[in-house]
């Protein structure tokens, strides 16, 4: 099973059948219902940040979508993977592929929002130096969630 990470267009410029392809990953991925407007209003501008994990048959089954949330910043928007190429180290391969972006446009840190069920996605980030600062409530429908953020 054959995928790699490639630049992704802003989601303003997406499709309306790609637009469900992202709205089914966040579903699967995170419990979260996005609209189709949610999805193409995202603030993510096309540069390294923004990846899409693509089969061989050139279907999304991952993205890391990030912004440049200040001039040291870098904040993760959204990042999912769907199950099937989970623990095949995608995941790490994006991760390097944004912070070299991100250090190349001059940011030192990297933000994101996470459910705090996700043990998985926690441990994940923990291991790349982030750690959690503050807690989120009302922010995921499925309960609390936490800020992390760490120097790159």
């Amino acid at each position: 099973m054959g995928a790699r990470w490639c630049l992704g267009p802003s989601p303003k410029s997406l499709d309306d059948a790609t637009v469900e392809v992202v709205r089914q990953l966040f579903l699967d991925q995170t419990g979260e219902r996005y609209a189709e407007a949610s999805v193409k209003t995202l603030p993510i501008p096309e540069w390294g940040g923004n990846l899409v994990l693509l089969d061989d048959n050139n279907m999304i089954r991952g993205l890391m979508w990030a912004n440049k949330f200040s001039t040291s910043r870098v904040r993760i928007v959204a990042f999912a993977i769907d199950s099937d190429y989970k623990g095949k180290g995608f995941g790490a391969q994006a991760w390097d592929f944004l912070v070299e972006a991100a250090r190349h446009d001059g940011h030192s840190e990297i933000q994101l929002e996470v459910r705090g069920d996700n043990e998985f996605a926690i441990d994940f980030y923990r291991k790349r130096g982030l750690e959690i600062i503050s807690k989120l409530e009302g922010y995921y429908k499925s309960g609390i969630g936490y800020v992390m953020r760490g120097n790159i």
